[in-house]
């Protein structure tokens, strides 16, 4: 009994102790990138940095329920390619802007119910099911706009993007609402019981009667809701549809999560880490620009990143267990 309520004290400070090294790092690398560019800590620098995060921002934040789950989806950038193409083809169709948030975000739900169907159903492993499910994407992504861009569709969306109010970025109003909403999915709503549940001990929630592939399918559904929203807000800032769109954001979500204190094998998660973690790779990447660093190197980076961080845990983990059979 004392064991089980020592747990969450111990997650809790983990996650914590987690967050505080982000924020730390977040502080140290502004500091350094301010040093080397006076570019850096401008209005117009800041806000930038903020419009282009909006996107992983949100899409990190479905992610984070997703690894608590301990499942993983890689496919999340094709869903976010296909979804902006169908918006982008609604725009030349002559459907409205209200039309393309309908079409972005009901193209994003399905696709990530399937993608939750057959990891559930199948039982097929998430990276196995995601990562195929990836190539299909993007064999549809090529299919439909041949190797080229849809370019010059309407501005009627830019305001989610470049709009404020009461001198806010919209944006910031979008990632709250977002995490907010995800936060009373985990911790306000016995949903988010079962999604920790699942990530502790699939097996064990199977037993004691959660619907553990209802569970997994409904939060698949929401990810792709959010990478749908994602691509709502890709076309509202560029106004275009690249080949390439969504090829690095997986990497970039899964790498936020983890660096936010996320278990990759599951049952521990933060939102508020996430978003630290969103914050610090985008920090990162625009000021490695600033300073005349190639974006190419970005990947490199957040790879490197998340290696590093997976190794720390794992490192940690071990160093714990040796301590409990002390």
């Amino acid at each position: 009994m004392s064991t089980e309520n020592k747990r969450p004290t111990l997650r809790a400070g983990a996650g914590m102790s987690r967050e505080l090294i982000l924020l730390g790092a977040i502080l140290v690398t502004g500091l350094f990138f301010t040093l080397l560019s006076p570019y850096y800590l401008t209005q117009a620098n800041l806000e930038q940095v903020l419009r282009n995060s909006v996107d992983l921002a949100i899409l990190s934040a479905g992610m984070t329920l997703i690894i608590i789950m301990a499942c993983i989806d890689v496919s999340v950038g094709g869903i976010l390619a296909v979804a902006a193409i169908l918006i982008g083809r609604s725009y030349q169709a002559g459907i409205g802007d209200a039309g393309v948030i309908v079409v972005g975000l009901s193209a994003g739900a399905f696709l990530g119910a399937v993608n939750g169907t057959v990891v559930a159903k199948a039982r097929v492993p998430p990276i196995i099911a995601t990562l195929g499910m990836m190539y299909i994407f993007l064999a549809v992504l090529f299919l439909v706009i041949g190797g080229r861009w849809i370019a010059g569709l309407p501005d009627g969306l830019s305001f989610l993007i470049r709009g404020s109010v009461l001198g806010i970025p919209a944006g910031v109003f979008l990632i709250a609402g977002v995490y907010g909403f995800s936060y009373l999915l985990l911790r306000g709503l016995r949903f988010g019981q079962h999604i920790y549940a699942i990530g502790s001990d699939e097996k064990a929630a199977r037993l004691v009667g959660i619907p553990v592939d209802r569970v997994k399918i409904l939060t698949y559904t929401y990810l792709g809701l959010l990478a749908g929203l994602a691509a709502v807000l890709y076309v509202a800032r560029l106004r275009n549809v690249e080949v390439n769109i969504g090829t690095a954001i997986a990497l970039e979500a899964i790498a936020a999560v983890i660096l936010g204190g996320a278990r990759i094998n599951g049952g521990v998660g933060s939102l508020l880490g996430t978003l630290l973690g969103v914050i610090f790779i985008k920090s990162m990447q625009n000021g490695l620009v600033l300073i005349g660093v190639s974006s190419l190197w970005d990947t490199v980076v957040v790879g490197g990143l998340l290696i590093t961080v997976l190794i720390f845990d794992a490192v940690r983990g071990r160093s714990r267990a040796r301590e409990g059979m002390e």
